[in-house]
């Protein structure tokens, strides 16, 4: 169901932050086209690295027609300040995850399904395909926003204070969730104790042991530090998850075709980039937590699969043929010749 977006005063207060908090490179008086890039996070997050392979590109191929500052630190106010108020320019360009766009259309929630997808490969193959181009199209046409690239996140893992090898290990545990309600609904469908916190509460709330863990991609959950915190690292890798390049849709559609192309090429070189750095980190992460003396848990993935068979069914029947058309495209299946069904 689409959520209309209301512009409240709120708009004004972020379009005066978005003036006075500038960081990044100096304005280029050259530039004809000054874009302001909004992120939640900083150098090290895949979002933001995304971001600046976005930035060196587009300035590259536009012989610096078009200038990209990059605004970390959700300095520019949250997602949803961000994504409300992207129509009256405190943003020119975003990136995030599609997941965050399902407080627009629930089609978004397909982005956060648990266990849609066998790996990586899988991943990719959606993404890379028509079908990966129609989800970004459908969900663009239904909250009005352009999205472009498809860039790897990291599979989700849960990282914690205790030992867990199964769900039914997981009932009870409290863990920090995203405020989203498929991730909340996945958790409590494991009969665990999801608690929505910011992440900048996260590490203290694992100290003073209010959660017993959280659950992210491996190298963000690094960059927290909650190798800290968390002796226990357990590869669930319950969702894979693409962030991409979101741009108000009446804006795109008012450049010219040639910075159109732009964007579509700036944003296919990040993503391309990305993809093969994340599979790169996921790596030397494992083995720096090893290092560290954190313990690695490889899970049964199948016995979590199987949990998880009739999730989509019971909460979100409305994404049910889409999450049957990304299963079906499982390499592993094709492989063995077996029904995608």
């Amino acid at each position: 169901m689409k959520v209309k977006r209301i512009l409240s005063s709120l708009a004004a207060v972020a379009v005066a932050s978005a003036a006075l908090t500038g960081c990044g490179s100096a304005t280029d008086d050259t530039a004809e086209y000054h874009w302001k890039m909004a992120l939640n996070s900083s150098e090290g997050d895949a979002a933001y690295d995304g971001a600046a392979f976005f930035k060196e590109k587009i300035e590259e191929i536009t012989n610096g027609r078009v200038e990209v500052t990059l605004y970390g630190g959700a300095s520019l106010g949250s997602t949803s300040e961000v994504l409300e108020c992207m129509p009256i320019g405190v943003a020119d360009i975003m990136c995030e995850s599609v997941g965050t766009l399902s407080t627009f259309t629930d089609l978004a929630n397909v982005d956060a399904l648990p266990y849609i997808y066998s790996g990586y490969d899988h991943f990719m193959k959606v993404w890379e395909s028509d079908l990966g181009e129609e989800m970004k199209e459908v969900i663009g046409e239904e909250t009005n926003f352009k999205l472009l690239g498809n860039m790897y996140r990291g599979a989700r893992i849960v990282t914690a204070t205790k030992e867990m090898h199964t769900p039914e290990d997981m009932k009870g545990f409290k863990l920090r969730a995203p405020n989203l309600d498929v991730y909340l609904k996945t958790w409590q469908y494991l009969d665990a104790a999801p608690m929505p916190l910011a992440m900048s509460e996260v590490y203290t709330a694992l100290q003073q042991k209010t959660v017993e863990g959280q659950e992210n991609p491996i190298s963000d959950s690094y960059n927290y530090a909650f190798q800290e915190v968390c002796n226990y690292w357990i590869k669930t890798n319950h969702v894979y998850s693409a962030n991409v390049f979101i741009m108000d849709r009446n804006y795109y559609n008012s450049l010219p075709e040639d910075i159109q192309a732009a964007v579509i090429e700036a944003s296919d070189y990040a993503s391309d980039q990305m993809n093969s750095l994340m599979l790169e980190r996921e790596a030397q992460t494992e083995a720096q937590l090893i290092e560290d003396g954190c313990e690695v848990i490889e899970v049964d993935t199948q016995e979590f699969i199987d949990y998880f068979k009739d999730f989509t069914d019971t909460y979100y029947p409305e994404l049910a043929d889409w999450a049957n058309r990304i299963k079906a495209m499982d390499p592993m299946l094709e492989d063995s010749g077996a029904d995608a069904a």
